[in-house]
């Protein structure tokens, strides 16, 4: 029985990374899917500086991004039932990379399974790259889907 930890963000790359998996893994694994919520989601300046008539707290509720994203996976969890042991979700916010890192050590994870998006060199060097992140830090062994 291996566990495998899979981030999934809804992308088409997460996706891919969620088939890869369905393609490796056997009937007695075990799958988390983690989605991260950005902690400044919300507070950001940039956002603050896009909307700065709007007061986003009356906008948004607290809590909802987290309870979205259960909805999501949720759904994403229920697909892949029956073709593993287990199926767990996971919604946790702050630096993706970061709680990717710590939920496949806190889980003891075999493996960490992400999708990369491929932005190139000027998109990681504005964005940085969670997937770059991910496998440099790793204290366990990660799949890069592409």
């Amino acid at each position: 029985m291996k566990k495998l930890l899979i981030a999934y963000d809804g992308s088409e790359a997460s996706e891919k990374a969620i088939d890869m998996t369905l393609k490796c893994c056997s009937d007695e694994d075990e799958i988390t899917i983690l989605t991260v919520i950005p902690a400044s989601l919300v507070e950001s300046t940039f956002t603050n500086m896009l909307l700065p008539t709007i007061d986003l707290s009356t906008v948004v509720q607290s809590g909802s991004f987290k309870e979205k994203a259960m909805e999501n996976i949720s759904k994403v969890a229920k697909e892949i039932e029956g073709k593993v042991n287990k199926v767990d979700v996971v919604v946790e916010a702050g630096d993706p990379a970061d709680e990717i890192l710590m939920t496949a050590k806190k889980l003891d994870s075999d493996i960490i399974i992400i999708g990369y998006k491929g932005y190139g060199k000027e998109g990681r060097f504005l964005l940085g790259s969670v997937t770059d992140k991910v496998v440099r830090h790793a204290s366990r062994s990660v799949l890069v889907v592409r």
